[in-house]
């Protein structure tokens, strides 16, 4: 029976819906293919087609103002492997045997790496210049045929290495991780515009994963470099600082370390930076070198479940041994040692801040030059009896008079002067409630009253206490008072530049004006009669000539019973017109004079006095102070006797002629040494005997009298180096040139430094 005309129209629609169903379920597969996997599966075809190799982008250099290469990267070879080229071609086991010894790389960890299910793998990066030459070696069919089959499938990929080729500043600069990726400093800063885009490079090859050698064509995508950073830090400026303060770290037991910063305080530009100790940037996580200057360090402790005899023994509790540390020890240790004090660490400025009240005073007119004010060695406030450092008190004095003594009673009356609302007024317009916003990472925040402060809370901090700023915070507010006003924001980049020029400038910028010209030109020159009079507080940082002015500071740290000190000191030169400001900051040193009148302003003066030099300002002398004469020793060998005193007598040095010869063999100091007026030149007629030395004698603790008369004795010459009033009487040698019991050569120069005894 044929079927009827609607059931023929049935099974129509039934089989044109099948066939629609099954279309849209074909192109709804096809999408699910093509559209939601594509992507994956075109990887997938292209990993199975295709090899390649990553082309690492050259990073960034960075320079410092001048155009010195702080940071560069330098060519490596990375070691990596095929394993399915070495599964069809090599030999996997004895590339790691034979391998191992040469990258100093455990054999099982290698065997593991190069069998692994895949066709790129990383054996190890950046081999050194030996390992790469070795594993050279061993891929040459030249040298070993059946060693070099076996490393079938081994391969060197181009890789880069950061080199820091002045190996300082590590703290601005920071350093890289194993992948290039900036860690610290600048480094992690601009890690974006330093690390630039890797490249690659692209091969067919087969579905066994081999090249195929019918096709070799590459695809090249070629990398782009890293832009470069310029600094504005000075690379010598900088080895100024660093020097001195390692120097410092040592010579006064610096428990904590040392900071310093030096800045143009007209631009802002941060010229140099330092932590001490610190570490070698070439190798940033040994901790060796922050070791070998730490100054008890705190290491961790062992066996903390002692017995009660042990606990009550006198014998010191174990600690773990410093050259075996744990992991927890070392990882504390290198926190400590990347910390960079000038811009993580707060602390009481103490009396450095003083430059800040007195400002603000002679801004809001509370006080004049001549204002009258009497120290009987406290001050009454509210309910507290708060002293000077000079105990006996200063008895009556002028503001500018108790500015150079550092009087706390003459600061604790401005404070009451000016009240809260203008104290703080001036605090925020200095910038000491905010970062700075330098261009580096980790700065800390200040911590001061937020809530209306007491009488109390006013004069302790009115002379630097009861709140806590960071270094680079108070450089820049005291670069306001000195630079005619203007607070600027303190910079440590110039700009950013590649190849098609500059891509970013840092122009000087100014944040706020605080105080007018006329208050800055008054500071000035108080501030530099702290330093020019031999008997004011910053006495030790006075360098003939080169116009210093500053303020010291002393400031008490964590429990006031501990004894815990910070000494500081800021300084500026040339006074009437600066171009550099120097802070040092000397944190917990155990030595006996812990005041930074004694131990931080010399050491500012010696810098502030290296980089007026190197930058060539030239010394100004005032109507009171003699210039340094100083000549060449003239060359008198071979001349007649006569001849050569007077060529000597003419330089105004002093002339002992040895033996009984006509003329001039040898003479001491040689020829071409620079001598101060009224030295003595040797002058031998007679073979001289090389054995005939003088020892050094110990000057410490002497005067200048006592010190030249001394070395007279000895037949050798004396020369006044360092900072401070070395000729006034009160005038101590704390330092030679050549330590005591040394031996010398007759008329040998001993460089002798002074210091005064200071209460701040």
């Amino acid at each position: 029976m044929k079927p009827s005309l609607n059931e023929i129209k049935k099974r129509a629609v039934t089989i044109v819906c099948i066939v629609a169903l099954l279309l849209v379920a074909l192109i709804a597969r096809v999408a699910y293919w093509q559209v939601i996997r594509g992507k994956e599966l075109t990887q997938k075809a292209k990993s199975q087609q295709q090899s390649g190799n990553i082309i690492t982008a050259a990073r960034g250099k960075i320079y410092d103002r001048n155009g010195k290469v702080l940071a560069e990267s330098a060519s490596v070879n990375t070691l990596i492997c095929n394993p399915e080229d070495i599964k069809a071609d090599g030999d996997s086991e004895t590339i790691a045997t034979v391998l191992a010894p040469v990258i100093d790389m455990d054999r099982d960890k290698i065997l593991n790496l190069i069998t692994r299910n895949t066709r790129y793998q990383v054996i190890k990066k950046r081999l050194t210049t030996e390992e790469s030459e070795a594993v050279k070696n061993l891929l040459d069919s030249k040298a070993d045929s059946k060693t070099a089959k076996a490393f079938t499938g081994v391969y060197f990929e181009d890789d880069s290495k950061r080199y820091y080729p002045f190996n300082i500043a590590p703290h601005i600069l920071g350093f890289t991780g194993y992948d290039n990726n900036g860690i610290q400093g600048i480094e992690l800063k601009f890690d974006d515009a330093l690390m630039g885009r890797n490249g690659s490079i692209e091969r067919n090859q087969n579905a066994n994963g081999t090249t195929l050698k019918e096709q070799q064509e590459e695809y090249l995508n070629g990398a782009v470099s890293g832009d470069d950073v310029v600094l504005t830090i000075d690379e010598t400026i900088q080895h100024f600082l660093e020097k001195h303060l390692e120097e410092a770290v040592a010579e006064n037991k610096l428990k904590e370390g040392a900071a310093g910063i030096v800045m143009n305080p007209k631009t802002g530009e941060i010229l140099a930076m330092a932590t001490k100790p610190d570490f070698n940037l070439n190798n940033p996580y040994d901790v060796e070198q922050f070791q070998k200057y730490a100054i008890d360090f705190k290491y961790e402790e062992e066996n903390k479940e002692e017995s009660d005899e042990e606990e009550d023994s006198a014998t010191p509790k174990p600690t773990t041994d410093p050259n075996n540390l744990s992991d927890e020890a070392i990882g504390a240790m290198r926190n400590k040692m990347w910390r960079n004090k000038a811009i993580s660490d707060t602390y009481e400025p103490g009396s450095t801040f003083k430059i800040i009240t007195a400002a603000a005073a002679l801004e809001e007119n509370v006080v004049n030059a001549n204002s009258q004010f009497y120290c009987p060695g406290f001050k009454v406030v509210a309910d507290r009896k708060i002293g000077c450092a000079n105990k006996s008190g200063h008895g009556a004095q002028t503001f500018v008079e108790g500015v150079r003594n550092s009087c706390n009673p003459v600061f604790m009356e401005l404070g009451a002067r000016l009240g809260y609302e203008k104290f703080m007024e001036y605090f925020t317009s200095f910038g000491l409630t905010e970062k700075t916003n330098v261009e580096l990472v980790g700065e800390a925040s200040s911590i001061y009253y937020h809530n209306k402060m007491s009488e109390v809370d006013i004069a302790t901090s009115s002379f630097g206490q009861g709140f806590q700023i960071t270094p680079i915070q108070l450089i820049t507010a005291v670069s306001a008072v000195i630079n005619g006003g203007e607070r600027m924001k303190p910079q440590i980049v110039k700009e950013i530049r590649n190849s098609g020029g500059v891509q970013k400038s840092y122009q000087p910028e100014v944040i706020n004006r605080v105080i007018s010209e006329e208050t800055s030109k008054q500071m000035r020159e108080i501030l530099e009669s702290v330093v020019a009079l031999p008997t004011a507080t910053g006495k030790n940082a006075y360098v003939k000539g080169c116009r210093i002015g500053g303020k010291t500071g002393t400031s008490e740290k964590g429990n006031r019973d501990e004894g815990k000190r910070i000494a500081s000191f800021i300084g500026f030169a040339p006074a009437n017109d600066p171009e550099i400001v120097c802070l040092i900051m000397l944190d917990e040193p155990q030595v006996d004079n812990k005041y930074g009148g004694t131990i931080a302003a010399p050491l500012a003066g010696e810098i502030l006095e290296d980089v007026l030099n190197y930058l060539g300002i030239e010394k100004q002398y005032t109507e009171d102070e003699i210039p340094d004469v100083r000549a060449e020793v003239p060359d008198v060998r071979e001349l007649e006797i006569e001849a050569a005193r007077n060529a000597v007598s003419d330089k105004n040095f002093y002339v002992k002629v040895v033996g009984s010869g006509d003329s001039v063999v040898s003479q001491l100091p040689k020829p071409g040494v620079m001598l101060g007026e009224k030295s003595t030149v040797i002058l031998y007629t007679e073979a001289q005997d090389k054995t005939n030395t003088v020892t050094v004698p110990d000057l410490s603790g002497m005067s200048v009298s006592d010190a030249r008369y001394t070395l007279e004795l000895r037949g050798l010459n004396f020369e006044i180096v360092g900072a401070g009033h070395g000729e006034v009487s009160g005038a101590y040698a704390v330092r030679q040139s050549v330590d005591a019991g040394e031996s010398v050569m007759p008329a040998t120069v001993i460089g002798v430094e002074f210091r005064q005894v200071t209460s701040d």
